[in-house]
């Protein structure tokens, strides 16, 4: 996306990934990947699917990756965030950074995404700014809140992405451990 500059800087978190899914499904046909990525998906837990519980509120991850070959509860969950780290334009800075922390990884925390995984992804969508300028905001906030354990820490670089993090944390509904993986994609 951002060698072809095929995108811009206006663009809502939804476009972004649109966007995004249309490069990895590329990639996949060339390299003959045989996976499933699909936008926007529900995640349909138990009660939903008996009739106990209304359709339109289940959850909506932002890219859902599984494998044909897998039962189809088995995925890996993509959420993505747009991030600046200081008000920009319309984008307010503390908003985003917040907005990461509650509906990014507290969905999976509270196991609204991944609710069986042991992993997952948030995908920052870099605008303005600089990616460790905005971990350090991202875990200041999660200090503030008296969540020590979960803040994000710099990892290897995957796939030559140089801003790659992981965060490790406990699913409040079974208590199991859920670590999540936390890419970074700048296009300032």
């Amino acid at each position: 996306m951002k060698q072809e500059k095929s995108y811009d800087l206006e663009w809502s978190e939804t476009r972004f990934s649109a966007c995004l899914i249309g490069y990895m499904r590329q990639i996949k046909q060339q390299r003959g990947i045989e996976l499933r990525i699909e936008p926007e998906s529900y995640l349909y837990q138990e009660k939903i699917l008996k009739g106990c519980e209304d359709p339109a509120t289940a959850p909506r991850i932002d890219i859902k990756i599984s494998g044909s070959w897998v039962h189809e509860d088995i995925y890996y969950g993509l959420e993505a965030k747009i991030l600046v780290e200081t008000d920009w334009k319309k984008r307010s800075a503390s908003y985003l950074l917040n907005r990461y922390i509650k509906t990014g990884i507290g969905n999976f925390v509270n196991g609204r995404y991944s609710h069986e995984m042991s992993r997952g992804c948030i995908t920052g969508y870099v605008l303005q700014g600089s990616t460790p300028e905005i971990v350090l905001k991202i875990n200041n906030i999660l200090l503030q809140d008296g969540r020590s354990k979960e803040v994000i820490e710099k990892s290897e670089s995957i796939n030559g992405c140089p801003h790659y993090y992981q965060s490790r944390h406990i699913r409040n509904t079974d208590k199991k451990k859920i670590e999540l993986q936390h890419v970074f994609l700048t296009f300032v």
